[in-house]
């Protein structure tokens, strides 16, 4: 699914995002129907249409907005250090702090549901481009050891794969955000 040109939305348009957002990262989105979702925003369906043309478009507007939001504010963060791994933690903690609050629901809706899933495949590829380039910078510079940061970008995305797995996520009882602060200390214990 190619991105969507930016659009510009009323104040209005942007609370009901947010709270779409709010109300999907609480409770997952596949069960709900426009209807539900309007009752619930205390909104028309004709409102939520004006923003989407159907669920199919709303629901990963929503999630590409969220993942959008948690892309800047993780470039925001690495970009506050010059320090390779403390830029690696920075760049991850967004994850941690972003995903406290998400229901395993709204992570399996995400990965069950294709248009959303491929918002999430193509965010994490960003993501996994932008942490290999902090390692490339750090390799370059010493303060990694020595090693191809191609390959360590990829077990990086295998990890993260898994994290994102909601059976490996229940059979080690962890949340996300746990699962990614664990990943975040092994990182930057492991490079230095």
């Amino acid at each position: 699914m190619a991105a969507q040109p930016r659009r510009t939305w009323s104040s209005r348009q942007t609370e009901l995002l947010d709270d779409l957002e709010a109300l999907f990262l609480a409770s997952g989105f596949r069960h709900l129907t426009i209807g539900e979702m309007a009752a619930q925003l205390r909104c028309s369906r004709r409102t939520l249409y004006g923003i989407a043309e159907s669920k199919e478009e709303l629901v990963p507007l929503v999630v590409e907005r969220f993942y959008n939001r948690l892309g800047r504010e993780a470039r925001r963060r690495a970009g506050e250090s010059s320090d390779p791994v403390t830029r690696i933690a920075a760049y991850m903690s967004t994850s941690v702090d972003r995903y406290r609050d998400v229901s395993p629901e709204f992570n399996a809706d995400m990965l069950a549901y294709g248009p959303t899933r491929e918002v999430a495949d193509r965010q994490q590829a960003l993501a996994m481009r932008a942490l290999e380039e902090i390692l490339e910078e750090g390799v370059a510079s010493g303060s990694i050891r020595a090693g191809h940061p191609t390959l360590l970008a990829e077990i990086l995305d295998a990890t993260l794969q898994r994290i994102r797995d909601p059976e490996v996520l229940t059979r080690t009882g962890a949340s996300r955000s746990d699962a990614l602060k664990a990943l975040i200390d092994l990182l930057t214990h492991g490079l230095t």
